[in-house]
């Protein structure tokens, strides 16, 4: 793991926000019901011509990621964390990602790794495991693409927590992390994630 320094709260919502703007569902969260077309331009717009020096747009990008995933507001996938992460850039290697834990009280992530919760189980699983949604589909298309396109397509960051026993948790990219284990071979010089770390960790309803 190559520790690339730190970044800010904004670095990584943006990132997350990235990760999940084409994804169907979360456009259709953006719409809302009832649906305001308005709401998907404009998170579009944020993700795809982003400005970190625009604080209002760091907001509102906030904002979409503190209502959907609970960002800074201890909810949701957040449940239990304080608003005080502190964050840092690295690059890890595929043994890194494979090492990586799912986090905890979810269904599909438990079903396809129940042994051990590792992504490296995740990966295992994913073609011969039913998860009990389409999540072996993404996983298989996605590993499928990055396969195929040559050069490997550019991915975006994952998004994990340092747990109290030095592993790492994901908190975003789940997906994402099964498909690039499971492809490894196609990059060598290993993927970038986002690390956040904070005492307040010991209390995650994750863990």
């Amino acid at each position: 793991m190559e520790d690339h320094g730190a970044v800010t709260d904004d670095q990584v919502i943006l990132a997350w926000l990235q990760a999940e703007i084409e994804s169907p569902p979360f456009q259709a969260y953006l719409i809302g019901d009832p649906p305001k077309p308005t709401h998907l331009a404009r998170g579009l717009a944020l993700a795809r011509s982003p400005d970190l020096d625009n604080a209002e747009h760091n907001a509102e990008r906030r904002r979409i990621i503190a209502s959907a995933h609970g960002f800074g507001r201890g909810a949701l996938i957040f449940s239990g964390l304080g608003d005080d992460i502190v964050w840092r850039k690295a690059r890890v290697s595929i043994t890194d990602v494979a090492a990586m834990l799912y986090s905890n009280r979810n269904a599909t992530w438990t079903t396809l790794a129940p042994a051990t919760r590792k992504v490296a189980e995740g990966a295992s699983n994913a073609a011969h495991v039913f998860s009990g949604d389409d999540t072996n589909m993404h996983i298989l298309s996605l590993a499928r693409i990055i396969c195929h396109t040559e050069p490997a397509p550019e991915l975006s960051e994952l998004i994990c927590l340092r747990l109290p026993d030095g592993s790492i948790s994901l908190l975003e990219g789940h997906t994402r992390a099964t498909a690039i284990v499971m492809e490894g071979h196609k990059l060598p010089r290993g993927v970038e994630a986002f690390i956040g770390d904070s005492p307040s960790i010991k209390s995650w309803a994750y863990l």
